[in-house]
């Protein structure tokens, strides 16, 4: 069935392609193998690559599809993306199941984008000069604790990860046609990465397909015990640290500054010595408190706009110019935002001139 649904996403590429288009032969490797992985694994991230160039660091901005019209076109948001100075585009593709216990995986017929959406945006991406990560995102159609996300414990594994395996190979077979350069296996899948034995089999399949990088990321509390890492090329961790003692401390540049002085030096200490490139996804909301839990997406709360800005000039100052860190994501490009937004996007708000300084100084 993997193949099966393969062939079917393969074929459409080739359609979106155009006549004449001829897929690549592929044979599965383990991380590592191509000689962009070979040439990351030796030279750390910041150093001079080979040819003497310094190895390029990841810019990118995260763009949520997640209209729910299938005409609808990412082109301006690409081109806004591009003028903040961001290199690479991560595109979120949300995927759906009834609730933590499911396995009833599938791309919604109304909150999810087509396949040839996807295709398109990929295309629309590289034609404003930027590589493109594909992030599928694991969302809950009933939720039982107010987010959108919460730790996965399917009933039966088995037909979990075959179903997520499928979808995955349906979206990797696109973004092999239509020019992504990497493919985002596991977004904070907490519950279920230490499941190397059903892991191991999926990513195969997936490389048989997929030339670029996998890519797993971790939450924030659970990034040193993230088994998964082992099996793919890059490791991100979704830095969504508290960066205040409480709710109630203030939160001056002083405190934000002190506080990612500490998560620094906590994610340099735990990466010393791996060979795999670190990067980090990084989101404020413009709500009040939003730098005391990055992670909170319940609905409602007043608007601080000044806030969100702050979080973003904290972690510019902190991470600016560091070899170590090979990128950051930014998320999220997607809601309109404004004034009036206490979302994650910084679209019309502050922070956007933030997150153009940090691309530049990155």
């Amino acid at each position: 069935m993997f193949f099966h649904r393969l062939t079917s996403a393969w074929a459409l590429g080739l359609t979106l392609l155009g006549p004449g288009a001829a897929p690549p032969v592929l044979a599965p490797r383990p991380p590592g193998s191509t000689a962009i992985d070979q040439q990351r694994l030796t030279t750390p991230p910041g150093a001079a690559a080979s040819d003497g160039a310094p190895t390029p660091k990841q810019r990118t901005i995260a763009l949520g599809l997640f209209a729910d019209d299938v005409s609808t076109s990412y082109v301006p948001q690409l081109r806004e993306i591009a003028a903040l100075g961001a290199t690479h585009v991560s595109l979120i593709v949300p995927l759906y199941q009834t609730d933590n216990r499911s396995a009833d995986l599938t791309l919604h017929t109304r909150w999810s984008p087509t396949l040839e959406l996807v295709a398109d945006t990929i295309r629309a991406a590289r034609r404003e000069h930027l590589e493109v990560t594909l992030s599928p995102l694991v969302r809950l159609l009933h939720p039982t604790t107010g987010q959108r996300a919460a730790p996965l414990a399917p009933a039966d594994r088995d037909a979990w990860f075959k179903n997520y395996g499928e979808l995955l190979g349906d979206l990797a077979a696109v973004a092999a046609q239509t020019g992504a350069t990497r493919f985002r296996v596991a977004n904070q899948l907490s519950s279920l990465d230490d499941d190397l034995p059903r892991w191991r089999p999926l990513l195969e399949r997936l490389r048989a397909v997929f030339g670029g990088k996998l890519i797993a990321s971790a939450s924030a509390d659970h990034y040193r015990d993230t088994k998964l890492f082992d099996l793919v090329d890059e490791e991100d961790v979704v830095a969504t640290f508290s960066l205040r003692a409480s709710a109630a401390a203030a939160a001056t540049d002083a405190a934000l500054d002190a506080a990612w002085a500490r998560w620094k030096t906590q994610l340099l200490g735990w990466h010393a010595g791996h060979t795999r490139p670190l990067t980090l996804t990084i989101r404020y909301r413009s709500r009040a408190g939003s730098t005391s839990a990055p992670a909170d997406d319940s609905p409602g709360g007043p608007v601080d706009l000044d806030e969100q800005r702050r979080a973003f000039a904290a972690f510019r100052r902190a991470w600016a110019g560091e070899s170590h860190l090979d990128g950051v994501t930014v998320e999220t490009w997607s809601a309109p935002g404004g004034a009036t937004s206490t979302g994650t996007t910084p679209r019309g708000k502050p922070a956007e001139q933030e997150i153009k300084k940090l691309l530049e100084t990155l």
